[in-house]
């Protein structure tokens, strides 16, 4: 069953899932500290209308998660879809599927005219999961690494290492 999170305590349990997810993406990005923990993040955003923060519930516990928010490009209403994270023993069985697919019809009634979200490029599961709902490859960032500076993308704001 898929909920909007409402509580601090859904929202602190959101926050754990967020440092599964950015744990998980050390398989494709080694420069993310393996002690990096988010705390205190998700509930910024519970009662705020604009922002999306589902959960997916099985038998009452959150097993998933996915948030997205409003945003514009070039004057054109879109929605970022800014997080989706699967527990382990849950993937594979459509749940990340129909998450999506809620912010789909969130975004129908918003009017926006697209939805974007961000994939590392070695993460093929990912992608072929957003190639099914009929996302497309829109635009390509590279880097050149400067230093050992270590840092995250949060809600399109960086967040280095020492400020966590």
């Amino acid at each position: 069953m898929i909920e909007r999170i409402k509580t601090k305590e859904l929202a602190d349990k959101c926050d754990e899932l967020l440092t599964k997810l950015i744990q998980d993406e050390r398989l494709y990005d080694d420069s993310i500290d393996p002690s990096f923990e988010v705390n205190n993040y998700y509930n910024n955003f519970i009662n705020d209308e604009d922002k999306i923060l589902l959960g997916y519930f099985i038998d009452n516990i959150l097993v998933a998660y996915i948030y997205a928010y409003e945003m514009t490009c070039n004057n054109i209403n879109g929605i970022f879809i800014d997080g989706l994270y699967i527990e382990s023993d849950y993937r594979n069985k459509g749940i990340a599927k129909e998450l999506i697919n809620e912010i789909i019809l969130e975004a129908e009634k918003r009017e926006a005219k697209f939805i974007d979200i961000k994939v590392m490029s070695k993460n093929e599961v990912a992608k072929h999961l957003y190639e099914s709902l009929n996302f497309n490859e829109f635009k390509v960032m590279m880097r050149k690494e400067m230093s050992n500076w270590r840092f995250y993308l949060i809600n399109s704001y960086f967040i280095d290492n020492i400020s966590m």
